[in-house]
């Protein structure tokens, strides 16, 4: 079964925040996790990254039997603190932004099927009852041939 470039730079992006680790000289570990659906009702444990994406849309002009596209990603993390915490959560939040920020850049490739990565910037969320996170917002450049998704 064939796998599309764009599912293919997903589970490249989840392999990545997965090696986010403090082993790797980072500031905490993350779980990496593609949802079969976000429903936000579900339990997440805290620092887990929820890796999703939106639409993807044409960016450029065609050439070369090529099409470029850009794809946005969200890394959601939730970033959950108790009373006993020593640090705030917004420095949590930053900390988990900026490590995700850092990973998604050393390789802005996705290993050859991307030709970039952009960080579009973090926003962060509070539902008011201790559930809190982090959305890193990124943008994903690739090219597939015209009349198939599959090959790049």
């Amino acid at each position: 079964m064939s796998i599309p470039i764009v599912e293919q730079i997903a589970a490249s992006i989840a392999v990545d925040i997965a090696a986010i680790t403090t082993a790797n000289e980072y500031n905490q570990d993350l779980t990496a996790v593609r949802p079969k659906k976000v429903d936000f009702e579900t339990a997440w444990d805290d620092l887990t990254v929820l890796i999703s994406q939106d639409t993807a849309v044409k960016d450029g002009e065609m050439t070369n039997n090529c099409q470029q596209w850009r794809q946005t990603f969200f890394a959601t993390a939730i970033v959950i603190d108790s009373d006993k915490a020593e640090t705030s959560i917004d420095t949590r939040l930053n900390q988990v932004a900026a490590d995700i920020q850092k990973k998604l850049m050393v390789d802005e490739y996705r290993g050859g099927l991307a030709t970039d990565t952009i960080i579009m910037g973090a926003v962060g969320f509070d539902d008011g009852a201790g559930f809190t996170g982090i959305n890193v917002v990124f943008d994903v450049q690739y090219r597939t041939l015209i009349n198939d998704p599959y090959t790049q």
